[in-house]
């Protein structure tokens, strides 16, 4: 398999560090102010990296891009979640044969 190669130009676009993590994250969609509709998603997956701006989740249901998300991320051992309010930036399909999806989300300061 032939892999690209990047430039260094393409790394520089990154402004935090990432950070490798497995810590389980359950998110619920925040309909649009003007929505007709009152009613949320909630998916569940697993954090794959995280960095000062955001995270990167695995799931199998996916998120629209720009969509708000609130998030309770679980820690092991530590009898709450942490709690952030965030915004999808970028989403991916993962495999052909199963629903994979994998998107990044940026946290929103408050």
């Amino acid at each position: 398999m032939i892999r690209a190669v990047k430039h260094s130009k393409e790394r520089e676009r990154r402004e935090h560090a990432r950070f490798p993590q497995a810590l389980e994250v359950c998110a619920r969609s925040m309909p649009p102010v003007h929505a007709t509709y009152p009613g949320s998603k909630e998916i569940r997956g697993r954090i794959q990296n995280l960095s000062q701006g955001g995270i990167c989740i695995m799931s199998s249901q996916p998120l629209a891009v720009a969509t708000f998300v609130f998030c309770e991320i679980a820690v092991p051992d530590v009898p709450v979640s942490i709690p952030a309010l965030m915004q999808v930036r970028w989403t991916a399909k993962r495999g052909r044969e199963t629903q994979q999806y994998i998107y990044g989300l940026r946290f929103i300061a408050g």
